[in-house]
């Protein structure tokens, strides 16, 4: 029973997509979120696949893996946030290319730390990472 109070506040409803091309890291972070209460976990391993679920499916949160080059990931960020305005989207990159990455707009997860990164944000946020913020609207 505390198991559901820890998590009350968290919707398990909320959708989330997950573009990676490390199928082992894909699959640990959707059995991460699976864990952590979150039912409709999505996951594929091209941009490709993720634009074709964008244009099927609605979701709040979007983690995209981002490669050396990024202009692929960053057209899926793009699309995202204009056909689904209010879904988060988080870049997740591995350690070593982060020097690749100028643009400090971003926002990132580190693939080395992205469980323990996400289990913060769930503790700070009342398990509602992905919530949708009314700070900025």
């Amino acid at each position: 029973m505390a198991h559901q109070s820890d998590r009350s506040h968290m919707n398990p409803l909320l959708a989330i997509l997950v573009c990676d091309h490390d199928v082992a890291f894909r699959e640990a972070l959707r059995n991460f979120l699976f864990t952590a209460g979150y039912t409709k976990v999505h996951v594929v391993p091209t941009v490709r696949e993720a634009l074709a679920k964008l244009r099927r499916e609605s979701y709040q949160c979007v983690l995209v893996g981002i490669s050396r080059s990024h202009l692929v990931e960053r057209r899926l960020m793009s699309v995202a946030q204009r056909r689904q305005p209010k879904a988060k989207v988080l870049f997740l990159i591995s350690a070593s290319d982060l020097h690749f990455i100028q643009d400090t707009s971003l926002v990132y997860v580190i693939k080395e730390r992205a469980f323990i990164t996400l289990s913060e944000l769930l503790a700070q946020n009342g398990n509602d990472v992905f919530a949708t913020s009314t700070e900025n609207s």
